[in-house]
């Protein structure tokens, strides 16, 4: 699941125009800066992205739901069911939903800086061991230890707001102490498919057209920074090392006004159809779970 993860957006839902106004708070469009102008295509990317990824998942985990029950060692079926039932509520309730974005707020991060963090830690086991004269490379299992550890403290927060696992804990021995570990990672992944269709992708499709209405103002950064960058070239007063920069700036700025038209283009492709496709995955998910539990029921009918 932690694949999914990495492609969920930490987004709110907001209203579009040059601003964004929710509780009195204005958060204004970034299309004038020229650092996110230039970083725009890759980003439109990456909200594309997300969003089949987050589709694929969500059916990836709804295709293991009707295995749950055939996995558990007769446990009460009807604490099962109040369990699954739980969980499915979880993955669209407020408290969840913010800890899911939290969550992949500190994923995004750790993903993009990993390398440099490992190399510190790993860096600070070294001089360890040195300091005590082992010789031994840390490294790998440094690196592999924090990344576990990042992924196993995750996963203890979000399941801290998932009422699914009150209940798993409160009703153990009705349970059966031996279905505990399937009965976690069940309520994990219903949570998450629940949070995935009801909301994520929701969110996905409100920040592509977002990104999408600020595209022209976009394409105005961009000929404005390269407009700034010649002249800066062109000055004679001014150092070379500014120079550079400012060369830099427009070679940065070129490339993303070569790639805006083709990333616009898809993102338009995939917008004209993402509402039925969003429909289409809720109904998906909508059989798959209401299958679970008619396969619950059944299990705990007599001579089951």
């Amino acid at each position: 699941m932690r694949r999914i993860w990495a492609a969920t957006l930490a987004l709110s839902i907001c209203a579009f125009g040059c601003g964004s106004k929710q509780s009195g708070v204005v958060v204004e469009s970034a299309a004038s800066e020229s650092g996110y102008a230039s970083r725009y295509p890759e980003e439109m990317a990456k909200t594309r992205n997300d969003f089949l990824t987050q589709e694929s998942g969500a059916r990836t985990l709804m295709q293991n739901l009707a295995n749950y029950p055939g996995e558990l060692d007769k446990p009460d079926f009807a604490r099962v069911k109040e369990v699954y039932s739980a969980a499915d509520a979880a993955g669209r309730s407020g408290s969840y939903v913010a800890r899911a974005r939290e969550n992949r707020s500190v994923e995004s991060f750790f993903e993009e800086e990993k390398g440099e963090i490992s190399k510190k830690v790993a860096g600070a086991a070294n001089y360890a061991a040195s300091q005590k004269g082992c010789k031994a490379e840390v490294y790998g299992p440094a690196s592999h230890a924090l990344e576990k550890s990042v992924e196993k403290q995750l996963e203890e927060r979000l399941r801290a707001h998932n009422e699914a696992h009150g209940i798993i804990d409160a009703n153990e021995e009705a349970l059966g102490k031996a279905n505990r570990e399937k009965l976690e990672k069940h309520a994990d992944e219903i949570a998450y498919a629940s949070y995935l269709v009801r909301v994520a992708s929701h969110e996905s499709k409100a920040e592509l057209e977002r990104k999408l209405a600020e595209s022209k103002d976009v394409r105005s950064t961009l000929d404005r920074v390269i407009q700034e960058a010649e002249t800066a070239e062109a000055d004679a007063a001014r150092k070379e090392g500014d120079k550079k920069k400012a060369t830099e700036r427009k070679e940065r700025a070129m490339k993303a006004k070569e790639q805006i038209d083709v990333e616009v283009k898809a993102a338009e492709k995939l917008l004209k159809d993402l509402d039925n496709r969003i429909k289409a995955l809720g109904e998906e998910y909508d059989k798959a779970f209401s299958e679970l539990l008619n396969a619950v029921d059944a299990k705990a009918s007599p001579g089951a």
